[in-house]
């Protein structure tokens, strides 16, 4: 128990806000074929089959989604789609993968959920929680 405290307590210490439900539009269910949501620059792929891709949008000092719980299961492909206006860092808490972004560029970083529990994935500059992963 303590061990999961520590794993979603964020980068800042400070206490993660209530995260919305699943239904972001920023998320493509590995059952949907195609996102609408606007990004900085236009994804290199399409989505691919029985993968979920969460797109995240870095722009203007905000974070797209903004603490949305995605509902993943053990053992599923995902996609983190991301663009950004500025220089920054995307952190996947108990993951322990910070990628590295650049204004104006367009990445895909393809994961798989190998253990259950509640992540946060954040950026850096500014700290701002972007979505929560609930892996079960």
């Amino acid at each position: 128990m303590a061990a999961l405290l520590v794993l979603t307590a964020g980068c800042a210490g400070a206490p993660a806000p209530t995260p919305s439900a699943s239904s972001s539009p920023l998320v493509t269910p590995a059952s949907a074929t195609a996102s609408s949501s606007p990004t900085l620059a236009s994804p290199s792929t399409a989505p691919t089959p029985g993968v979920t891709t969460i797109t995240i949008e870095l722009a203007n000092g905000k974070v797209s989604p903004n603490g949305s719980r995605i509902n993943l299961t053990k053992g599923q492909t995902f996609v983190l789609d991301i663009t950004s206006d500025r220089d920054d860092q995307v952190h996947v808490h108990g993951f322990d993968k910070a990628i590295g972004v650049k204004a104006g560029q367009h990445l895909t970083v393809e994961m798989t959920a190998d253990r259950t529990g509640r992540y946060e994935v954040e950026s850096h500059h500014p700290e701002l929680l972007i979505a929560v992963l609930q892996i079960r």
